[in-house]
């Protein structure tokens, strides 16, 4: 579509490193060029902004407009970006990686107007220090909400300090449309020292049960949801690196050691995890044992360069893989008999770093 041609470019948007799709609203209330789907983009800068855009396709000619002023996500290098509603209320959760604190920051918009900033979260100043390099302080690197019939969990992966935290988050807005939320840190789930927690993956089925990807050891974790709503892991992280990696000579090795994991996603059956390798440039597939217990080994495939962020489409078919050093958004397809993937395409992205699917209803 649109010849290839892009639709913002970094002249609009300087350096957008993650986006997040915005789902369709009829809403009367909501502005005309609001009721159609857009999206939300992170400029990742010493100075973190965000932008909101309207998307509309005529044809094969689409076009995005943006909505209201870039707003300052509060910290710097804001690398990741979701939208989730807390009760009424749309929400925005922008993480900041940081450079000296991570910071997580939500914007709100109770009535389909801009923007606003609600709760501005700083992480702190200390990081756990395991790698004096890449740890001497917080590193905001990825939020998930879970949401329930009575409350939403905002749940937050801080590679810095080691630390999964979860916060209860409440919203409403009262009769004007002004937007009220508030945060209550709520439990905090310590990963093993010097992983580095980069993302978490709610299974869609089991929803006790998560996957986060612990990017400075090249594992995946596996973690559940106890009685009182506390995460806690189960057994031993998993490498989804070979057993041989990397030998003496590699030069990956002066690297952390060979070890750069990226994304984690689940199966939309819940049966299988697929999680992504830099370095090795590969994806591992593991499968769910019966019992949620524990993750067994299945398949293990070679990507492009530098494999960063992975998408699972809603029917299972197909996973897509932003290949950020070989320039490519690669698919491969998915056997649903036993989770294995076969390489199916690629298509040429400078600098790939996110990829998203959206419903052609979801866009006018």
């Amino acid at each position: 579509m649109n010849n290839g041609e892009p639709i913002i470019t970094a002249e609009e948007l300087p350096n957008p490193s993650y986006l997040c799709i915005l789902e369709r609203r009829k809403d009367k209330c909501r502005p005309l060029e609001l009721r159609n789907g857009g999206l939300c983009i992170v400029s990742e800068l010493e100075k973190g902004e965000m932008q909101s855009y309207s998307i509309q396709i005529d044809g094969t000619k689409i076009q995005a407009r943006a909505v209201g002023q870039r707003l300052d996500t509060k910290g710097s290098y804001p690398c990741h970006i979701i939208s989730s509603d807390v009760g009424d209320m749309e929400s925005i959760f922008v993480c900041n990686y940081g450079e000296k604190e991570g910071v997580l920051t939500i914007f709100e918009s109770s009535n389909g107007n801009e923007y606003t900033q609600q709760v501005c979260i700083p992480f702190g100043t200390t990081g756990s220090n395991v790698d004096t390099d890449r740890q001497g302080t917080s590193h905001a690197h990825s939020t998930t909400t879970i949401t329930s019939t009575s409350s939403t969990m905002a749940v937050c992966c801080d590679l810095g300090s080691d630390a999964i935290i979860q916060y209860e988050m409440t919203g409403s807005s009262n009769t004007d449309g002004d937007a009220s939320l508030q945060s209550i840190e709520r439990h905090r789930l310590a990963s093993p020292k010097g992983s580095g927690p980069r993302s978490l993956s709610v299974n869609p089925i089991h929803d006790n049960i998560a996957i986060s990807s612990l990017e400075m050891t090249g594992q995946v974790w596996l973690i559940r949801k106890k009685d009182d709503g506390n995460f806690e892991g189960i057994g031993t992280p998993i490498s989804i690196y070979p057993n041989n990696w990397p030998t003496d000579g590699d030069n990956e090795k002066k690297y952390n050691n060979g070890r750069w994991a990226s994304d984690a996603v689940w199966s939309p059956c819940g049966g299988y995890v697929y999680a992504a390798a830099r370095l090795h440039n590969s994806i591992s597939v593991f499968r769910l044992v019966e019992d949620q217990s524990s993750l067994e080994f299945v398949q293990r495939i070679s990507t492009g360069i530098t494999p960063r962020c992975l998408c699972m489409s809603i029917c299972g078919d197909h996973i897509l893989v932003c290949n950020q050093h070989s320039h490519d958004l690669s698919s491969y397809r998915i056997n649903k008999n036993d989770g294995t993937i076969t390489f199916v395409n690629r298509l040429e992205v400078p600098n790939c770093a996110c990829v998203k699917l959206v419903r052609p209803e979801n866009i006018g």
